[in-house]
């Protein structure tokens, strides 16, 4: 997998942390499934971060109950996963048509260990490299979806500015009505609590892009409209 996307075995292995202590935040049962000896050595690089664990964990919470409101109201409603990593919502999450892209080494990693025809619900994994993938044409098939939900969950802080803005175009172009939830990092927290972590992202060989003095302003000005914020 390329540098960004082995980063997603942190996540995970925050989520299995997460789930195996006595009182789990978000509680994905599923996640020990892919800490294989790979998953762990990289998740050893970053066990010793206990306050961004937590937050990572709290993130993911968060990210879930959203979507169990929007399920409530849309049953039937379609989620799309934007560098999906080794998310396992489809399996948890009750209704919902999913849609999961990343790295296709990724997906291939993820699909031994939970198999998308084994999911509950209605699962497509799409794989793409985002650097040369044209992602309006990626997901053409679901284009016109009325009420979308599209999920940028870890990765807002690895876009630059040119290849957000590309993104939020294709999102636009696809699904005029979508919603976004994504987490932001800005310019302070990312210097008070994203040092360590940010060396150890480096040494995978991977990193941040830019920092953003006020990152809501600049997704707003995307063409999105800021509705709410934990």
């Amino acid at each position: 997998m390329d540098p960004i996307a082995r980063t997603a075995y942190y996540c995970c292995g925050v989520r299995a942390a997460d789930a195996a202590s006595p009182r789990p935040i978000c509680g994905d049962h599923l996640a020990a499934r892919f800490m294989d000896e790979e998953a762990r050595a990289v998740f050893a690089r970053f066990e010793r971060f206990r306050g961004p664990n937590l937050s990572n964990a709290a993130r993911h919470r968060l990210v879930d109950d959203l979507l169990r409101e929007y399920l409530a109201r849309r049953p039937d409603g379609l989620v799309v996963l934007l560098g999906a990593g080794f998310d396992t919502r489809a399996f948890r999450l009750p209704g919902g048509r999913w849609v999961e892209l990343d790295h296709p080494a990724l997906l291939a990693r993820k699909a031994r260990a939970l198999p998308a025809n084994a999911a509950p619900r209605p699962l497509a994994r799409v794989g793409i490299d985002f650097a040369t993938r044209d992602l309006a044409e990626t997901l053409a098939p679901w284009a016109g979806e009325d009420d979308a939900v599209v999920v940028l969950e870890g990765v807002s802080m690895y876009l630059t500015d040119a290849a957000f803005t590309a993104t939020a175009r294709a999102l636009h172009a696809v699904f005029p009505r979508h919603t976004l939830l994504c987490d932001l990092m800005d310019a302070r927290f990312a210097r008070r609590f994203g040092g360590g972590l940010r060396g150890e992202i480096r040494a995978l060989g991977g990193d941040f892009a830019p920092d953003r003095a006020d990152p809501v302003a600049f997704v707003s000005a995307l063409g999105y409209t800021h509705r709410s914020a934990a």
